[in-house]
């Protein structure tokens, strides 16, 4: 078999089977290590280190690579997201904590901690979801929550990657470490059902954001893919206010929100901001940007993304 017939194979099998074997492989290595919290960043660097070498070896979009300057900026960002999110998480539970548990005893809510552990890591990741669909989809549709939330700064970078999972302004991450919050801590959830959700999550996010096609059939049904969460990154406007369900893409379809198909760019406009201009975003976004927050200040046909995704 030459080079050229063994990358086609290797692609299609990695299409076909990388998102499952990446998620299986993760929960492993999070069982294997005594389901402890330093698994859950164990799994995330084992997770990190597959998705990087794919991207490399056989990238959905080969122009997409990225330089090491590029790299380097956005390890930066994420570890910053990923301190902030441990610090703002800890804020919510002292904050919420308390409210939460006396009305989680007012209405008599309980956990199904009787169920099998696995079973109790899909209902937290899946409702879980079900709050951020919400939350996403209504920072697409108000342009001031669009600004006040900085969500532009993670939909600005062109060529999407693994590792612009972790690209959020400060300003989204208060909202984006709500929903598990909301929901281990209204119905009294577990830790050890927690860690497996935050593993799950946490690796399903980074593989669909990585410069890989991956979509399983059946699997993508339920579960958000790289081909699938592309989209909703989409330069073109319309593209992008589709598949708001970061992990469980089961609620795209429920509530009509799904769109399949190529992408050839993504980011807010023909332009990527410098990253200083991504900081200042909630305050002011540039000309060419084409967002929830520009279009109600200008005439539709002012737009032009410079993309022809459909």
């Amino acid at each position: 078999m030459n080079t050229h017939s063994w990358r086609l194979r290797a692609r299609h099998w990695i299409e076909r089977l990388g998102h499952p074997v990446l998620l299986v492989g993760a929960g492993l290595v999070w069982w294997g290590m005594g389901r402890s919290a330093d698994a859950v960043l164990v799994a995330l660097v084992v997770a990190f280190v597959l998705l990087t070498l794919l991207e490399h070896l056989v990238p959905a979009m080969p122009d997409w690579r990225l330089r090491p300057g590029q790299r380097l900026q956005l390890v930066g960002l994420y570890l910053m997201s990923f301190v902030l999110f441990g610090v703002l998480t800890g804020v919510h539970e002292s904050l919420l904590v308390a409210p939460l548990a006396a009305t989680r005893e007012a209405l008599g809510l309980g956990w199904p901690d009787s169920l099998p552990v696995l079973a109790q890591v899909l209902l937290l990741f899946f409702a879980s979801d079900f709050i951020y669909y919400w939350i996403h989809r209504a920072i697409h549709r108000w342009g001031w929550l669009w600004k006040a939330s900085g969500h532009g700064f993670h939909h600005a970078f062109q060529n999407l990657h693994a590792l612009n999972v972790g690209t959020n302004h400060p300003f989204e991450i208060v909202l984006l470490t709500l929903p598990m919050v909301l929901v281990a801590t209204m119905f009294g959830a577990g830790a050890e059902a927690v860690g497996g959700a935050s593993v799950l999550i946490v690796v399903n996010t980074a593989a669909a954001h990585a410069n890989v096609r991956m979509e399983t059939p059946g699997l993508n049904w339920l579960v958000t893919s790289a081909n699938q969460h592309r989209r909703h990154h989409s330069a073109v406007f319309e593209v992008s206010n589709t598949n708001f369900a970061c992990n469980a893409i089961l609620w795209d379809r429920l509530f009509g929100t799904y769109s399949s198909g190529d992408v050839t760019q993504t980011g807010i406009g023909p332009r990527e901001p410098t990253l200083l201009q991504k900081f200042l975003l909630p305050f002011r976004e540039p000309d060419f940007a084409d967002t929830a927050a520009s279009r109600t200040k200008k005439p539709r046909n002012d737009y032009s993304s410079g993309s022809s995704d459909k």
